[in-house]
């Protein structure tokens, strides 16, 4: 078959790599001149590692290892803290934060990406698919994945023209060489309190992965105004507001998209973002996108005589999943202080048993942990 991927991110070189040696001729179609660095660090947790290994792309070597994720509150107070090593013993595999950029490279490996290719409308038909690109060329194939992000236009053509629902609150992030005393260690910290939650990741390579989930608005020196935000969250963080730089800092708005079981019509479909956006909080975008390109890229290599009901399929047993991490993230509860007593209990909980519950979540939600099949 002729599979045309629209977008080259994380999901759709993901995709383009499971269906290596498929005997299909695969095509990835990427807006941008070349391939994306944006975004900072990425965390990848063992079911999106999982999925990685599944489509041919394990990690190694490469990004910082978590072993143990701490929730601290703007006084200075530990609430809980998880055991990330307990994921690694029953899963098989780490928790990791990696680059972004040295994750596109990583996935780009001996994919076909045509660069400066925008697809900007799709046409089902019962031949197959066509997809036109923004010079006006038609290209057509048997199968179009849109994997082009929130604003997808494949899934304006073949599933809903409403736009993904902004809420009120952005993420400002960076990647940079920052606090020693974490970028040397395998423990990440999140600090919640009034003015949102701010999460210090080591990502490998002496940088840290930084990001501050605000509710309100930034002006136009964001560094500066965050400095004054988050100004009584403790010595680690104002460590860190003390070398920001407002060029150090990404915004990305947090949104949600409504999941219905069916993503897409006749040979085209969705993945990723393009099919399920939904706000960080639970760090599982590029982890449930890699479920998808694990599943779509299983469901076509097995026998397409009936091409639609087989990509239906994959939605729907995609859709069931992710609309439970979609609810928790879109709540945003992870970026709002704990009740008193909440916290209190919380902090009665042996670290061990917070990697258990770890574990049984990312079983709920993984189509690869539960080995799934279309």
């Amino acid at each position: 078959m002729q599979v045309l991927i629209a977008g080259g991110g994380v999901g759709g070189l993901a995709l383009a790599r499971g269906l290596a040696g498929s005997g299909h001729e695969v095509r990835v179609f990427e807006q941008a001149p070349e391939l994306r660095t944006g975004g900072a660090a990425v965390t990848i947790f063992s079911n999106g590692a999982a999925a990685l290994a599944g489509l041919g792309a394990p990690l190694a070597g490469f990004g910082g290892r978590l072993d143990r994720l701490r929730f601290d509150s703007a006084d200075g107070r530990t609430m809980v803290t998880a055991d990330l090593t307990v994921l690694a013993k029953r899963i098989g595999f780490p928790v990791t934060s990696v680059p972004r950029d040295r994750l596109f490279r990583h996935l780009a490996q001996g994919v076909p990406v045509e660069f400066s290719r925008e697809i900007v409308d799709v046409e089902v038909h019962p031949g197959g698919v066509t997809a036109i690109d923004a010079a006006g060329d038609r290209h057509e194939a048997d199968v179009v994945v849109g994997a082009d992000g929130h604003r997808s236009a494949v899934r304006r053509a073949v599933l809903d023209p409403a736009p993904a629902a902004e809420n009120e609150w952005t993420t400002w992030q960076g990647l940079t060489p920052v606090l020693p005393e974490l970028v040397g260690g395998t423990t990440g910290v999140c600090v919640v309190g009034d003015a949102g939650l701010v999460g210090l990741l080591p990502s490998g390579d002496g940088l840290l992965m930084w990001w501050f989930d605000v509710h309100r608005p930034l002006g136009d020196s964001p560094a500066a105004e965050l400095a004054a935000r988050f100004a009584g969250y403790g010595p680690l963080v104002q460590g860190l507001l003390r070398q920001l730089r407002d060029e150090d800092l990404e915004s990305f708005r947090h949104v949600t998209h409504q999941i219905p079981d069916r993503w897409g019509r006749g040979g085209a479909t969705l993945l990723g973002d393009a099919a399920h956006a939904f706000p960080p909080t639970q760090a599982q975008g590029a982890n449930q996108a890699l479920e998808d390109a694990w599943l779509l890229s299983r469901a076509l290599r097995t026998d397409t005589a009936d091409l639609p009901g087989v990509l239906r399929r994959y939605e729907a047993l995609r859709a069931r999943r992710v609309r439970k991490v979609s609810r928790r993230a879109a709540s945003e509860q992870t970026n709002k202080p704990l009740p008193p007593l909440v916290r209190t209990l919380t902090g009665l909980i042996p670290p061990s048993l917070i990697g258990k519950a770890y574990v049984a979540q990312l079983r709920g939600i993984s189509s690869v942990l539960s080995q799934e099949s279309v």
